[in-house]
């Protein structure tokens, strides 16, 4: 039986892996599009704060986040800072855990806290790409978090075009890099 991958070490990685994105986006590029194709550079700095929020409000039972309301501006303390304090709050609640395995209520269902998890380090390694490519930044993605996100879009996909995350899945050669795949089953155009 396969491990499960640790994930609070993945969300870490995630945060580390777009904060220099975040850091490196100028003002005049918050108009700029992106490969979301429904969201500016502003809307998915929005967002990914937003789902800080709807995270941690998840987690504890009493979510009043909507994560996908992109409406307003980029908080006055800037991205980097409100990513910051909202990812920390994630970790503080994930560490403090006593069972990672214990299973909520989410909006998409019944599952453990380390399950519902990864949707978040999916969605911030996917923007963290959008938000590059978008601002002409560094598109890699670390291969490990690429690895480990893949593996679990690849079950969680569908349930992510149900719920209207995801574009339908572009082809890419079997010999495509993981980031590629993982881009691809997301419903990104490369």
């Amino acid at each position: 039986m396969a491990q499960e991958p640790n994930v609070i070490e993945l969300y870490e990685g995630a945060v580390q892996n777009i904060l220099p994105i975040l850091g490196g986006i100028r003002e005049d590029q918050l108009t700029a599009p992106t490969p979301c194709s429904e969201w500016n550079v502003q809307n998915l700095i929005i967002h990914n704060i937003k789902v800080t929020g709807f995270a941690q409000g998840t987690i504890r039972g009493n979510n009043a986040v909507d994560a996908m309301d992109v409406s307003g501006q980029v908080p006055s303390e800037g991205a980097v800072d409100t990513f910051v304090t909202g990812t920390n709050g994630v970790l503080d609640l994930l560490k403090n855990s006593t069972d990672l395995g214990e299973v909520i209520e989410t909006p998409f269902g019944k599952i453990p806290i380390a399950h519902f998890i990864m949707f978040p380090i999916i969605d911030i390694v996917i923007h963290k790409w959008d938000l590059a490519k978008g601002t002409g930044q560094n598109t890699d993605i670390d291969a490990g978090l690429a690895e480990a996100t893949y593996g679990a879009l690849q079950t969680g996909a569908e349930l992510g075009r149900k719920f209207g995350l995801f574009a339908a899945e572009v082809e890419v050669p079997m010999s495509a890099s993981i980031q590629d795949k993982l881009l691809a089953v997301s419903g990104r155009m490369l």
